[in-house]
């Protein structure tokens, strides 16, 4: 990378932080860090709150294909179950139970993933890329249920509470205490991580030249782009950090099944979260995945219909905001902002 381009993230970076929205953001770090010690806040609170991080990472990834690159999948569950299910193997058959071992793990077999159903899925584009994304993953799904005798099958594995640099903490502090002491944290800070790190790619050449390739594939190829590597590369890198959500999820939840790390639907949620985020917004889909699963919480409290309510939700928001939630912010934004400059004038 050319010195002008670091210069210019650099100069993107400071710039986001002194805008109002980045002052709002900064405001919501130190909120989130603050949370498990808040008046009324108890474990329900921050496991709601820890579950919504972790997913937050995966649909940020998805809209790096879906926003950036114009590529639809229906198989990342394959990197967030892949990702879940190597930690939850490595803890089953070996006596490593270090998170920040277990963690590279889960995240390099989600790299492993993207890269090979990644490679064999880019040839080809829309539907055909989403359908082939699609089998893969479900046949990496069918393999987890069939080899039983190493998988867990349908029952999937279970997993334990990993050590923290070394020490037990729920031997020490109890399952509360871990939860609310060090695995929020490190959710969080692996939020934070991915998040940047993907603001980054986005708003770098990278990015820039995913943008192309989504708005224009003939002129991206016109111009000497190889859009066949750079949709694999995207793949790859939606594939890395799907796996980090994965690990995150593995851990907050101490169990997987097939059912729920590698099933198609879990690929469908995560395109959900994406479009009522809003797709091609960058911290949409971190609005998005806040709100699916507030949403669900509430509505598995009052029916078992629970499906109907988010496919009612979806239906509302493809037709009447297909901007998602980012596109009704930006509306608001919008009208305060006519408002305040209409008193300043008066």
């Amino acid at each position: 990378m050319s010195q002008d381009t670091d210069v210019g993230i650099a100069g993107t970076v400071r710039e986001g932080f002194t805008t109002p929205s980045g002052l709002a953001t900064a405001g919501l770090v130190v909120l989130a860090l603050g949370l498990p010690y808040l008046p009324g806040t108890g474990q329900f609170e921050v496991f709601l709150t820890a579950q919504i991080l972790a997913f937050a990472i995966a649909a940020v990834a998805f809209n790096v294909l879906l926003g950036y690159t114009g590529l639809l999948s229906f198989g990342h569950a394959a990197f967030f179950g892949g990702s879940a299910y190597a930690i939850g193997l490595v803890l089953r058959y070996t006596e490593v139970r270090e998170l920040f071992v277990l963690l590279p793990i889960g995240i390099l077999a989600a790299a492993v993933l993207a890269v090979v159903i990644g490679y064999i899925s880019v040839r080809h584009t829309e539907v055909y890329y989403a359908l082939l994304m699609l089998a893969l993953s479900f046949l990496l799904y069918v393999v987890t249920v069939k080899l039983y005798t190493y998988t867990g099958g349908t029952d999937g594995v279970p997993i334990s509470s990993p050590t923290v640099a070394g020490i037990d903490y729920v031997a020490v502090w109890g399952y509360s205490g871990y939860l609310q002491g060090v695995l929020y944290y490190v959710i969080l800070l692996s939020f934070l991580v991915s998040i940047a790190l993907m603001w980054v790619f986005m708003n770098s050449p990278f990015g820039l030249t995913l943008k192309t390739i989504r708005d224009s594939p003939e002129r991206a190829r016109a111009i000497g782009i190889p859009v066949v590597r750079y949709r694999w590369y995207a793949t790859i890198v939606s594939g890395v950090f799907t796996g980090v959500s994965g690990a995150m999820y593995a851990f907050l939840n101490s169990h997987v099944t097939p059912g729920t790390v590698l099933h198609w639907s879990r690929s469908g949620e995560l395109a959900f979260m994406t479009v009522l985020g809003g797709v091609g917004s960058f911290f949409g889909p971190i609005a998005g995945a806040g709100a699916f699963i507030l949403i669900r919480s509430e509505a598995q409290q009052f029916t078992e219909y629970w499906h109907f309510v988010m496919g009612l939700v979806l239906f509302l928001i493809v037709v009447f905001e297909p901007e998602g939630v980012a596109g009704i912010a930006r509306r608001v934004h919008g009208k305060a902002s006519e408002l305040i400059e209409g008193r300043r004038r008066e």
